[in-house]
């Protein structure tokens, strides 16, 4: 009786009259065995050599998946580079040269641009200018005569204060008086000049006598802005005078309020829309000569003040209407 063998775990055998228990084979032994076994019994067994062979390839299969497993092999992509068509010296040379002209081209192009913008900004400056020196040289033709007008009040209020005695038109001492301590300063017309110089586009002026001529203009204004300085100084030193020597009452009911803005005539004048002449003939409080010779030396600074100002107001009245004359033959302005 043959001992029961089981699969894939050993197989038994009888050698010598003892039963001898093999171990179990390796899957390599055991598919070895069998293909070896089918081989020697191909003879004596009834089975079907296809039925055979498709044992035998079935367990050669399983081999193969054992000793060599599956795996995924990827081709790698090879690119390859266009070949680059080498150039000449002689076409490197023009392209460089193509390169170069049109960088030189588009910069003279924006400078000839930017020519233009400033040469308008220019004219436009110019014009401004233009037109703020002939209102300057308008506001002058009132403001030189004013001064002179001035300094004739000054002179008649001196003479009433070298009056012996009581004077006879008390009421126009008081009026002259009074506006003797009004102060005024003429302003010029120079916002473009002062927009040129803060955002520097006074370098936009080509012409160098226009720039020169405007230079000499603000000196000019300068040189009379001192002068008032001087003269308002001297104004507020004639006020404790005035008020020992003439009485406050009477000067009180000479002004009176008005809303009305002042021209550029009573302005210059000392704005006397609002003061009016005292009724009746009053008189000074005393005839203390030291105080009404101290007045009159004030008074007489004034004057003197008044007179370098009106030369100063000349000379800027000369150099506006030189430099107008200039602006309009450069920019062609005679019709603006």
């Amino acid at each position: 009786m043959s001992e029961p063998r089981t699969p894939k775990t050993g197989k038994v055998e009888r050698q010598n009259g003892s039963r001898k228990v093999r171990k179990s084979e390796s899957p390599e032994d055991s598919i070895k065995s069998k293909v070896e076994s089918t081989k020697s019994k191909e003879g004596n067994t009834s089975a079907s050599g296809s039925d055979q062979d498709n044992i035998a390839n079935s367990e050669i299969n399983d081999k193969s998946e054992i000793e060599h497993p599956k795996s995924e092999i990827k081709t790698m992509e090879v690119h390859h580079h266009p070949e680059v068509e080498k150039k000449g010296l002689k076409e490197y040379n023009l392209h460089g040269l193509m390169i170069f002209l049109a960088v030189m081209m588009g910069f003279f192009a924006e400078s000839y641009r930017e020519h233009l913008s400033e040469h308008s900004k220019e004219r436009e400056y110019a014009i401004n200018i233009k037109k703020d020196l002939v209102t300057d040289t308008l506001n002058l033709n009132i403001w030189i005569p004013s001064l002179y007008n001035r300094v004739l009040g000054f002179d008649t209020l001196i003479t009433y204060l070298e009056t012996p005695g009581p004077v006879k038109n008390g009421s126009d001492m008081y009026y002259r008086a009074r506006l003797s301590t009004r102060n005024s300063i003429f302003e010029p017309s120079d916002n473009t000049i002062l927009e040129m110089k803060s955002s520097g586009n006074l370098r936009l002026i080509q012409n160098r006598d226009i720039v020169n001529g405007l230079m000499d203009f603000e000196r000019s204004l300068a040189q009379y802005t001192n002068l008032f300085d001087i003269d308002n100084k001297e104004d507020i030193l004639t006020y404790p005078l005035l008020g020992e020597l003439f009485d406050a009452k009477v000067f009180n009911k000479m002004v009176f309020v008005q809303n009305k803005d002042l021209t550029e005539k009573e302005y210059a004048r000392g704005s006397t829309n609002n003061t009016l002449r005292p009724p009746g003939n009053p008189q000074l409080l005393t005839r203390d000569m030291e105080k009404i010779n101290l007045l009159i030396y004030y008074l007489h600074q004034r004057k003197s003040s008044f007179m370098g100002e009106i030369r100063r107001l000349q000379v800027q009245k000369e150099v506006a209407e030189k430099l107008i004359a200039m602006i309009n033959k450069e920019y062609k302005l005679q019709d603006e």
